[in-house]
């Protein structure tokens, strides 16, 4: 073997053995006033893991550190005539009083979350691709404005989000606090639509797309998943295996009232239209192509996306399944 080879080798090793000490929170031992409780320790984050919803043990590393994948705060917008993305781009579409914007997946993949004002509403725009839950939240919580950042640790296969106020650690799947001094806290939901980039033309002619020039090089026509979506194989293990439906099959979720709805959204195309029965009250999804619109007991309610086996492991008790 020579040099060159030993070299490289030896690169390799040291590459390896630094990821893990970045990438791999270190459990500490328990203190006195603990007695035989654990402490975890996330590398990066000044965290009371002891004031925690969740088991912070299951909580992984999913690779990147604390903002190794970027949020993007005060984002770039073109113009639909200026966006170099195709008619057959898919994205969140925000409407809130006429300010109406697009954010394609292709640069949600990379930053998951961006933290925006759309009207006069502080939102962040959110994206796991490991669970195909895009989601988007209102930033005003408790009377405290926040900003969001990806932890680079997930729980049951999701996106940890944390805030940059308290970094309090927040399920994206579920829209609250889960570890930190904001445990049990809660985003609201702010309605959204999943189109793609020719339907928004078609429809919102004023509508703005978030821009590539975001301050990172990535490659935004490029998805570094592969063929994730399409395999039932997960990257990560969660607690739950339901295979009512393929793994990765994606739903539009409603909460109506204490009960989360899950609609099969390929199912929901075909019929345009659907209608269950919740808690007493009828819940009324109707379609105009790929846009939504809901009511339940005489308000219209906010949606988002999940793949089936991430709204199967966080909604096991709480949950409805819409079938035509």
């Amino acid at each position: 073997m020579n040099l060159t080879k030993i070299t490289i080798g030896i690169v390799i090793i040291l590459l390896g053995v630094l990821a893990y000490l970045e990438f791999v929170p270190v459990d500490v031992a328990p203190s006195d006033s603990q007695g035989e409780e654990q402490t975890r320790v996330f590398r990066g984050f000044d965290i009371d893991t002891s004031n925690a919803s969740i088991d912070v043990n299951l909580i992984l590393s999913g690779g990147p550190g604390k903002d190794g994948i970027p949020a993007l705060s005060d984002p770039e917008f073109e113009s639909l005539d200026e966006t170099k993305f195709d008619d057959e781009a898919l994205g969140i579409f925000l409407d809130i009083d006429g300010d109406q914007r697009f954010y394609p997946f292709n640069i949600l993949v990379w930053h998951e979350i961006v933290n925006d004002v759309v009207g006069d509403q502080e939102v962040a725009v959110t994206f796991c691709p490991l669970c195909g839950s895009s989601i988007v939240f209102d930033r005003n919580v408790e009377g405290k404005l926040l900003d969001f950042g990806v932890s680079g640790f997930l729980f049951e296969s999701n996106l940890l989000m944390y805030d940059r106020q308290t970094e309090s650690f927040w399920s994206q799947a579920r829209g609250d606090a889960v570890v930190g001094k904001l445990t049990d806290a809660e985003l609201a939901r702010v309605p959204m639509q999943r189109i793609t980039l020719g339907e928004v033309k078609e429809k919102y002619p004023k509508a703005v797309v978030l821009s590539r020039k975001t301050g990172h090089f990535r490659d935004y026509d490029r998805i570094p998943y592969g063929n994730y979506d399409n395999e039932e194989r997960l990257i990560f293990p969660v607690s739950v295996d339901d295979n009512k439906f393929f793994a990765k099959e994606l739903m539009l979720v409603v909460q109506a009232k204490e009960t989360y709805v899950a609609f099969p959204w390929n199912q929901l195309l075909e019929e345009q239209e659907a209608s269950i029965k919740v808690q007493g009250s009828d819940l009324v999804l109707k379609l105009d192509g790929s846009e939504v619109t809901i009511s339940y007991d005489g308000e219209s309610l906010p949606s988002y996306f999940e793949m089936w086996f991430s709204f199967a492991t966080h909604h096991q008790d709480d949950s409805l399944v819409w079938q035509p």
